[in-house]
């Protein structure tokens, strides 16, 4: 063999190497070991005369999520926030809204550890991208908080044998400071504070396209002050989706009314309360329509909060009503319009126009 034939099949096997190398990679890590990854993006611009701000579309927030199987008996899941400033609409908060691990490997029980949504009511429940309206009902921010009570913890999900669906869920939360996003005062020091949650649903069939959905909520805890503080709740649903062409027609009719509280042996302080009602209709495959009506008492606003907080404080009492085209399941623009007033004679109007977009996997969202 000559010396150009053997320096050629050399520098060849040389330069194959990398190659062989990065067979030999791929296949001692698995893709299934790769989270499932999504994203979802919101852009919301409205005209309300009574915020100190320019009008404009501005960036509300996005968020990442993450799950994947640990293993047999475990799954791991995330949901990372990337928040505007209300002010100026450019991010400016990085938070983990949740990192949870759940299992199902004990029969009829479901257990859940880590940052968690807890399992409060409905409106609770639901991610900033999930909402029904542009706005959380006014009383979310006086009660439990905009996109409902965030916190460690660890809940148990219990499905009873009753012929019906019926479950049961209990938390138990690590006990956190009132803060713009956490209503809740639940920072008492003393080692026997453990705030604690309780969550009743119950799940008929009206018939082959109808549910209603009723449900219990209570959670309680130690506050800072020496008061117990807790907040209770009760929602009803109505949903109707048809057996025939289920995504081109359909209803939902929700209620739900929060109080909270704080009290001790000698005194009883009715913080806050309030309700709203909702009917939102389907009338194609690509459009949903909604009207919702609510009333909250002592509502104490903080505008630093969230940009489409409404702004009027004590007995307040609100209408909103929507349209939204849903060019897929993954992208969303509405248009909303909102008109509140209060006990004081002061008003307050909203025009908002929202863009909401999702790409990759995304978990699917409380029923």
């Amino acid at each position: 063999m000559s010396r150009s034939i053997r320096t050629f099949m050399l520098t060849g096997a040389l330069l194959c190497l990398p190659l062989f190398a990065g067979a030999q990679t791929r296949s001692i890590i698995s893709n299934l070991a790769n989270p499932a990854i999504g994203m979802s993006a919101l852009f919301l611009g409205q005209a309300a005369p009574n915020l100190n701000q320019p009008y404009g579309i501005q960036f509300q927030e996005a968020e990442l999520s993450v799950i994947s199987t640990v293993d047999p008996y475990w799954t791991l899941a995330g949901n990372f926030v990337f928040a505007g400033d209300p002010a100026n609409g450019i991010p400016d908060s990085v938070s983990a809204e949740e990192a949870y691990a759940t299992t199902d490997s004990i029969p009829g029980l479901q257990l859940k550890v880590g940052e968690l949504r807890a399992f409060f009511g409905k409106h609770g429940l639901l991610h900033t991208h999930a909402f029904p309206f542009i706005q959380a009902p006014v009383i979310m921010g006086n009660s439990i908080g905009q996109e409902g009570f965030k916190d460690a913890g660890l809940e148990a999900a219990w499905l009873t044998p009753l012929p019906w669906y019926c479950e049961l869920t209990g938390g138990i939360y690590n006990p956190v400071a009132a803060s713009g996003d956490h209503p809740l005062d639940f920072n008492a020091s003393s080692h026997d504070n453990l705030p604690y949650l309780g969550h009743l649903k119950n799940l008929f069939d009206l018939d082959d396209n109808t549910t209603l959905e009723l449900g219990g909520s209570a959670l309680t805890g130690m506050g800072d002050d020496s008061l117990h503080h807790a907040v209770y709740g009760g929602d009803l649903t109505i949903r109707n989706v048809p057996l025939v062409r289920s995504n081109q027609g359909g209803w939902i009719l929700q209620g739900e009314y929060i109080k909270k509280v704080s009290y001790s042996d000698v005194v009883y302080n009715q913080e806050s309360d309030g309700w709203y009602g909702s009917f939102q209709y389907r009338w194609a495959q690509e459009w949903w329509t909604g009207l919702r009506a609510e009333e909250c008492f002592n509502t104490v606003p903080d505008l630093g909060v969230d940009p489409t907080e409404n702004s009027l404080s004590g007995h307040v009492q609100r209408v909103s009503a929507d349209i939204a085209w849903l060019a897929s399941e993954f992208s969303e623009v509405r248009v909303e319009y909102s008109y509140a007033r209060n006990d004081a004679g002061q008003e307050d109007n909203r025009a908002m126009l929202q863009f909401n977009y999702v790409i990759g996997f995304h978990p699917p969202h409380a029923y």
